[in-house]
């Protein structure tokens, strides 16, 4: 090798098993598989290109993460029982609301600021934003705030819980973005106050959290599912 000539940069490995992970975490949140539906290894394998270890690790990965349930003889994707739905959805209330409290005493006026630039962004978005989108922007507000909060182990809960709660989240947001767009906007103006009373309880009301109505997107995600798995 000449002495001039530099060895090429090292490219990363990503293993079997986490290439596995993505991909199948991706499927799940976008729905791919019907709640309840169990997984059939031998053709995720096939489809994965991957052998049946490393497919396994993955999927074991995904039961730690909630995404999927291990059933002793195989794996499933998790139903949307009422029950598990409405906890989900408590957890996020109580995490959201601890976020917003920490951030209220800790954010710095510059990433407020930033925060805010982004507001103005996301309600500057096409109207004809798909839910998708709306949901990727709402997700990014809710994580800048834990991230504001400084506490990296409630940022994690976090979107861990909006992963096993996309699809719930995903209908709810339909028909939804105006007040979301202002509560978020409400929900800064009290941090920025440093009222941590005002900005909890808006974060609290915010949230889909009343029984009815995580019924009745419960209601409409099985319909959304299976219509998908029809068409």
């Amino acid at each position: 090798m000449s002495k001039d000539k530099k060895p090429a940069a090292a490219v990363p490995h990503v293993s079997s098993s986490h290439r596995a992970h993505a991909q199948l975490r991706e499927q799940l949140l976008r729905s791919k598989f019907l709640p309840g539906q169990k997984i059939n290894e031998v053709a995720l394998a096939s489809e994965l290109e991957i052998s049946r270890t490393p497919l396994r690790e993955a999927l074991n990965r995904l039961v730690a993460e909630g995404l999927l349930v291990d059933r002793g003889r195989g794996f499933s994707v998790p139903g949307l029982e009422p029950d598990l739905v409405f906890d989900l959805f408590q957890a996020r209330v109580e995490i959201e609301c601890a976020t917003v409290r920490l951030a209220c005493e800790r954010a710095e006026p510059a990433e407020l600021e930033a925060l805010s630039a982004f507001l103005d962004e996301s309600m500057a978005e096409s109207p004809d934003a798909s839910v998708d989108r709306l949901i990727e922007l709402d997700i990014r507000f809710h994580d800048t705030i834990a991230e504001l909060s400084g506490n990296k182990v409630l940022r994690q809960l976090l979107s861990n819980l909006n992963d096993r709660i996309h699809l719930i989240r995903w209908i709810a947001m339909e028909g939804r973005r105006n007040d979301t767009q202002g509560q978020h906007r409400e929900i800064l103006d009290h941090i920025r106050a440093g009222d941590t009373a005002a900005a909890t309880a808006v974060m609290r009301e915010h949230i889909l959290h009343r029984k009815e109505d995580i019924l009745a997107a419960i209601k409409a995600a099985y319909g959304h599912v299976y219509t998908l798995s029809s068409a």
